[in-house]
């Protein structure tokens, strides 16, 4: 077979001219609205053997199971199927009501904060870092794009690899925790006869089920997964009441030492809302172009918001019981927060099926972490984008099984060391896209959305990723870790304190503007 030309494609018309002989090919449809770079990749799908196999058989799946084959393409306005506009909030209250984001609030009475003291800085953690997430989503409709896809037009296609590869393990590390809650809830339902690993498996398999089919199947998921869910949630509040900490307002620590727990804590909730803001517009794509901004920017925030105080206040309430109660303690450090989950919980029966319901319930996060990565995957280039989605959604899966299966026994660790580390990469995306969304593009074209994957139309990207360097650089002067504390962090009290965030976010807001004027002056894009 001849190989097929980009300058042959036929707008519209699904097919693809052989020049030389003259025989016309039926391929994937070909829309108008597809630029240079996209009619290169289905060009790529048909001219390669194995990913012309790989193709039809994702065109099978699609005709008998009905799985999304769109991938990372952006989705022309023609082509879109918005989902109801309440799933904008309605889809995050499935992705964290969960017992995986009650495992964020037992850090704060661990710290030595009060339970009480833990709550506020919950509350003003998650509302605070729901921001950068929910205006980042924002981006999407209007372009059609991925959210990976859209930091293209301030850090290039080669910055926005490096975005899409720390969006990977920022969604695998979240990955990690609930398949590690999973496991640690179906181990202490069957009263240790079945290993965490089995949890493990059950969750991964699932989610990887699910996302398998893609856009469609997981908004029609998440839009009713939460409700029975948060009922089991309001139970659990008061079924655990009895042990709660009969004095939640006193604090473990005092003077410096209280307020290095407390910017140490706001870094890892802060971290908690805003890590999602590198995928959290990939499910808003399908809605029309001229939706409002605000409206999508709200939506979302409530939407990120309220799920995760109510239930990182569980999660506190959790922390002061481990403080103030030796039997409970003794059950958390032998089976995890899911034996303590289940011991709070009462008759017998009624606490393994709610747990086991528990264990479901975390299949909506751990879906869209899967689908959302395996696009990053296909922005990496236009190979990557040549192969069908599933096959790296099936990748995925399996690299998150094993790193849930080889961090199963330090869950905690996991997450204080994973974590407060969001916040410091997520600061410097949010506020490099909101001074290109808010300063430079209206003064320069806007977007070039055909130009998407074309290399000579985006911007090269020095500015954004200099600016990203450097932001995570001056984080390390007040970073808090366990492998390393920054000389600001050690400032504060005896355990330090977590000030990388704040160090990131004057270093971008400084560095970027400049930066990016003379990347524009000297290339003109």
């Amino acid at each position: 077979m001849a190989e097929k030309s980009i300058a042959a494609t036929v707008p519209g018309s699904g097919r693809l001219q052989d020049e030389e002989q003259g025989s016309v090919h039926v391929c994937e449809y070909v829309s108008p609205a597809h630029g240079l770079g996209e009619l290169e990749v289905m060009a790529m799908r048909e001219r390669i053997p194995i990913l012309r196999k790989l193709r039809a058989i994702e065109a099978w799946l699609d005709k008998k199971f009905g799985i999304e084959t769109t991938g990372a393409d952006r989705i022309p306005e023609n082509e879109r199927q918005p989902p109801s506009i309440f799933n904008m909030m309605f889809f995050w209250f499935s992705m964290l009501i969960s017992p995986g984001t009650i495992t964020m609030g037992l850090l704060g009475p661990i710290y030595s904060l009060s339970v009480n003291e833990s709550i506020i800085i919950t509350i003003f953690g998650s509302a605070i870092g729901s921001i950068i997430p929910a205006f980042t989503a924002s981006l999407c409709a209007p372009t059609g794009l991925r959210q990976i896809a859209t930091s293209r037009y301030a850090f290039g296609i080669w910055g926005s690899k490096i975005c899409g590869l720390l969006n990977i393990l920022v969604n695998l590390g979240f990955g990690t925790i609930s398949c590690i809650v999973a496991g640690e809830l179906i181990s202490a339902v069957s009263g240790g006869k079945v290993t965490i690993v089995v949890g493990i498996v059950i969750l991964s398999v699932t989610a990887y089920i699910i996302s398998f089919f893609g856009f469609r199947i997981i908004h029609r998921y998440e839009q009713v997964a939460w409700v029975v869910i948060l009922i089991f949630i309001c139970v659990e509040y008061g079924q655990a009441a009895k042990y709660y900490s009969p004095t939640p307002g006193l604090s473990y620590s005092s003077g410096q030492d209280k307020t290095g727990a407390a910017l140490s804590y706001f870094a890892l909730i802060f971290g908690t809302s805003a890590g999602w803001c590198s995928m959290s517009g990939d499910y808003y794509v399908h809605y029309p172009a001229d939706i409002s901004r605000w409206f999508v920017f709200w939506m979302t925030w409530i939407g990120l918001t309220v799920p995760s105080c109510f239930m990182i206040i569980l999660g506190n309430l959790y922390g002061g019981i481990l403080l103030t109660n030796k039997a409970m303690a003794d059950i958390y450090d032998n089976g995890g927060i899911g034996a303590l989950i289940l011991a709070t919980m009462s008759p017998d029966g009624w606490s393994k099926f709610v747990c086991v319901m528990f264990t479901m319930s975390m299949v909506a996060s751990l879906t869209a972490i899967y689908y959302s990565s395996s696009l990053s995957i296909q922005l990496w280039g236009k190979h990557f984008m040549a192969v069908p989605r599933f096959i790296w959604n099936s990748l995925l899966a399996a690299i998150s099984l094993a790193l849930a299966w080889g961090g199963r026994e330090n869950l905690i660790g996991v997450i204080s060391n994973f974590l407060s580390l969001l916040g410091y990469w997520t600061t410097c995306f949010g506020v490099i896209l909101a001074i290109e969304t808010f300063w430079f593009r209206p003064r320069n074209g806007g977007y070039d959305l055909e130009g998407w994957q074309d290399q000579d139309r985006m911007p090269l990207g020095i500015a954004a990723c200099v600016s990203l360097a450097l932001g995570l650089g001056v984080s390390f002067l007040g970073m808090n870790q366990t492998w390393f504390v920054g000389p600001a962090a050690k400032a504060i009290g005896q355990y330090g304190g977590d000030l990388g965030n704040y160090f990131t976010l004057v270093a971008v807001c400084f560095s970027y503007p400049v930066l990016r004027h003379h990347e524009i002056k000297l290339t003109g894009r």
